[in-house]
């Protein structure tokens, strides 16, 4: 899969990830985007420690900027330029409002990491909308958006429903 060329032709895209494709799949998809300008929404991974993996894998890190909103529930958050903080990934008030203001920068990339997470702390129903919210404002935004999904038997029917949100859906293999 070409993300550059995917997200070319479409606004947003979902990719479906098997878990044990996640870490190097993330990783390859952060490297080409943060090219240009890149913000990285993470529900599952402190952005101390995306930064660190991204870093090792040649991602341009002074491209990205991170919406994290597990380090304040973990207690780990620290103040940093590139890091805004929300208070947990089931603040998706919170969360919403954080990036609709980051989406105001003319940024060229966001990427939310990741739909299923989402589903430890809210209810199916509740993230759907979210997302389905989320994708309207990208759309109208000048940002191309990039979902993430893990490939989980229980979230299929989750995942298909917000399917419907983005132009494509991706299964990497």
């Amino acid at each position: 899969m070409d993300i550059g060329k995917e997200l070319g032709e479409n606004k947003i895209v979902l990719v479906i990830i098997p878990s044990t494709k996640y870490g190097g799949t993330s990783s390859k998809i952060a490297k080409k985007l943060s090219q240009k300008k890149l913000c990285y929404v993470t529900t599952n991974k402190t952005s101390a420690s995306l930064n660190e993996s991204f870093s090792k894998k040649k991602v341009k890190m002074e491209n990205v900027i991170f919406v994290d909103a597990i380090s304040k529930s973990l207690g780990t958050s620290s103040k940093d330029e590139q890091s805004i903080h929300v208070s947990s990934p089931g603040a998706l008030t919170e969360l919403s409002l954080v990036i609709r203001k980051v989406l105001k920068h003319d940024l060229d990339y966001l990427v939310f990491d990741s739909l299923t997470n989402l589903l430890t702390y809210n209810k199916a129903e509740t993230v759907s909308r979210f997302i389905s919210s989320l994708a309207s404002t990208i759309k109208k935004s000048g940002t191309k958006g990039v979902f993430y999904a893990l490939d989980v038997a229980e979230h299929k029917s989750m995942i298909q429903k917000c399917g419907m949100f983005v132009d494509k859906v991706i299964t990497i293999k």
